[in-house]
């Protein structure tokens, strides 16, 4: 049975509207411009085919608020950095074994494959000092902690998204399986991610702006597959949870084009400023802004299914 707090969550947002309009007003300039606003807000969220969406999305911030939206998601952004390290510490050492036989560098390398970025030249100049075995042994180090790094993820997601639909946190059932599967998900959705920039800078206008939304397109298929396979959820069809996979994806093109705007440049103008202290802040932001997206996902997909249950217990 559904609780007090749970049914004071489904306050409307036109209650809410209509409780601070009711308010007594004051002869302060800042009292009159709150219910200019209030009215405002009050005729744009019931105008047309704004009520609904207004609604949801009033419903779906009240849950980000109930479950601590702010805080998950800095878990989630520490989550993503210290498995970062690791990704990024297998992949320059595997190359630099590809490196070591023929006559490239492992930074060389590196541009050749399109990994560029602040972790990928910080490992690369330390990989180039080691050799023989231990290059070898420190290759196996970094997979075995990128595999455990990665199962740690995956339970801070799938976290993150029993809380927001209201379930028990539980662990998967296949750890093994559902590891490597999240791995290869993770990284498949890294790639689409990043192809966008590497497209608009060997493209011209108007391909390159076209070939970064096609490679944009790809996400919300990806997160779709998490979410259903993967994450914990109450949908009995995978068409409920596209509304949060479409989120995921206009938020990625967003963030992508605010780090490639505004967060790339700031990192590197404040790496001679702070030096790595900068570096680490602009990232864990936009891996807070990542975490936000996932959160906000999984609080939109559990807001609409609840929305359509009690639609349907109604009739």
């Amino acid at each position: 049975m559904t609780s007090e707090r749970e049914e004071e969550s489904y306050e409307s947002l036109s209650a809410q509207l209509a409780e601070l309009a009711n308010r007594p007003v004051g002869d302060r300039r800042g009292d009159r411009l709150r219910m200019r606003a209030v009215a405002w807000l009050e005729r744009v969220t019931t105008w047309g085919p704004l009520g609904p969406v207004a609604e949801v999305g009033w419903q779906a911030l009240r849950r980000d608020a109930s479950i601590g939206g702010t805080v998950l998601a800095s878990a989630l952004a520490y989550r993503i950095f210290i498995w970062l390290l690791p990704l990024a510490l297998t992949i320059v050492l595997g190359l630099s074994l590809v490196a070591s036989t023929s006559d490239v560098s492992t930074s060389g390398l590196l541009a050749d494959a399109g990994i560029t970025g602040y972790i990928a030249a910080s490992v690369a100049s330390a990989a180039e000092t080691t050799t023989g075995w231990a290059r070898v042994t420190g290759l196996v180090v970094a997979a075995l902690v990128l595999l455990y790094q990665s199962y740690a993820l995956l339970r801070a997601v799938r976290a993150v998204n029993a809380l927001a639909w209201r379930l028990p946190v539980r662990a998967p059932h296949n750890p093994p399986r559902a590891t490597l599967l999240f791995l290869g998900w993770i990284v498949g959705f890294a790639v689409a991610a990043a192809s966008a920039a590497v497209l608009r800078a060997h493209l011209d206008l108007p391909l390159s702006l076209l070939a970064g939304l096609g490679t944009y397109t790809l996400l919300p298929f990806f997160y779709l597959a998490l979410s259903w396979w993967l994450l914990p959820h109450r949908a009995e069809h995978w068409i409920s949870l596209v509304p949060g996979s479409m989120l995921v994806g206009v938020a990625m093109a967003a963030i992508g084009l605010f780090n490639s705007l505004v967060l790339f440049p700031w990192l590197a103008r404040q790496e001679e400023t702070y030096g790595v202290l900068g570096v680490t802040a602009g990232l864990l932001f936009s891996f807070f802004l990542i975490g936000r997206t996932i959160e906000a996902a999984g609080s939109l997909n559990a807001t609409m299914w609840e929305g359509r249950q009690r639609r349907t217990l109604a009739r």
